[in-house]
């Protein structure tokens, strides 16, 4: 019996992949555990293995389109085995459908529904007063010309400028022979050569984001705390340390993203109640303090992430964060390596940005934006909160904890 192979699920969020390219062709002899084609996710780009052993008999999904986690990929063969002309794949919905029992048949038909009339709304006619006179003047609203319909669709098709028009028509009303008795070279619209639109398709991954931010922001109750915090301790801290394994020939530069990931895992060591989540019906309280950091990567952004960050040293943080950022633009991150995470920081204060309000990554309870210190090393830092986990003195606790440790940063490192 032919074996289908399906759309696997290669990360918890992942509803649907996008098919980028094959690997294999059609013959060849796999087994299982053989890389067949590369697959986008909400995440990244990921190899799909072959779950079976078996020759290729056919690709049933071409390439570039957007399949749901189960849905049929190829068909594969065993060796010596000929395949139906007529066979056609099932999805794994399909077969659990075609395995179930058949629903019992009610013995009463339901009555039927009664036919909604809907009602006719009154007629009402204007007053004469209302009514224009015979010799009444009617004269388009500012800025609107006056032209029949075909004039209209005419002048779009050739360019022209209604407005440059003199109208023959009633009460100078433009009619397409308007068009012809003028000439077209001087009429033409400004946005002629105007180059036309055109739509881009989706990846997985931007569908992915559109789709879980509009759900926080429709969902979770954000409110948002600001505090600016003095870096100039932290900057001549992270000047010895540089300086420091400078001099060791180690290849080891700390940034002051590290030393805010840092700041942030130990306030959230200091306050847990704000190391938690959203769940339904409960709040989850994480045992360990996981920092998600937004990195921007081609067609969107993920969020790699560094387990306990509140027991790794400044160099420990410095150096995960370069491998899991080169990782994350390379596409070559692991699920582990950027599901979870408990509380999240993202920092654009590299592109000049004062300061912003972040949006809360579900189920996660709370995300730091980060913008750009001033000239007199102030870093603008705005909290965004859920408020059915922390609630506003908790969150400002927190906030404030942050800021101490990046104003007296000897606390980071002892």
């Amino acid at each position: 019996m032919p074996i289908d192979l399906l759309m696997p699920q290669l990360s918890p969020t992942m509803t649907e992949g996008r098919l980028a390219k094959w690997l294999r062709k059609v013959g060849d002899s796999i087994k299982a555990g053989d890389v067949l084609a590369e697959v986008e996710t909400d995440k990244a780009t990921m190899e799909v293995e072959a779950s079976e052993d078996g020759i290729i008999h056919s690709f049933v999904a071409e390439l570039g389109t957007d399949l749901p986690v189960g849905a049929p990929i190829a068909v594969l063969a065993k060796k010596g085995e000929t395949v139906a002309a007529d066979y056609q794949p099932q999805s794994k919905a399909a077969a659990k459908a075609e395995a179930a029992p058949a629903p019992i048949a009610a013995v009463h038909a339901a009555a039927p529904a009664p036919v909604a009339v809907a009602p006719v709304a009154p007629l009402v006619l204007p007053m004469a007063s209302q009514l224009p006179t015979p010799n009444s003047q009617l004269t388009a609203p500012e800025g609107r010309v006056m032209a029949s319909p075909l004039a209209k669709r005419l002048a779009g098709q050739q360019g022209l400028d209604l407005s440059r028009i003199q109208g023959s028509g009633p009460r100078g009303r433009i009619v397409s022979a308007d068009l012809k008795n003028t000439h077209n070279s001087q009429l033409l619209t400004p946005n002629l050569q105007r180059k036309p639109d055109s739509a881009e398709k989706l990846t997985p991954m931007r569908k992915a984001i559109a789709a879980r931010l509009t759900q926080s922001k429709q969902t979770v109750p954000h409110f948002y705390l600001k505090m600016r915090a003095d870096l100039t301790k932290a900057l001549e801290l992270r000047k010895q340390l540089n300086a420091h394994y400078e001099g060791r020939n180690e290849k080891i530069k700390v940034s002051v993203n590290d030393l805010i990931i840092k700041a942030s895992a130990l306030a959230l060591a200091q306050y847990p109640a704000a190391n938690a989540a959203w769940n339904a019906d409960s709040i989850v309280r994480f045992g360990n303090i996981d920092i998600s950091v937004a990195v921007s990567i081609e067609g969107g952004l993920i969020t790699p992430i560094v387990a306990n960050a509140d027991q790794k040293s400044l160099a420990s943080i410095s150096t995960e964060m370069k491998t899991l950022a080169a990782a994350a633009r390379a596409g070559q991150l692991k699920p582990e390596q950027y599901t979870g995470g408990s509380f999240s920081i993202s920092n654009l204060g590299m592109y000049g940005v004062d300061e912003f309000s972040a949006i809360i990554n579900p189920p996660q309870a709370a995300i730091l934006a980060v913008g750009a210190a001033d000239r007199n090393n102030l870093l603008a830092l705005t909290l965004s909160v859920d408020h059915r986990v922390i609630d506003g003195a908790l969150g400002a606790e927190l906030l404030g904890a942050i800021r101490e440790y990046l104003e007296q940063p000897v606390g980071i490192i002892v």
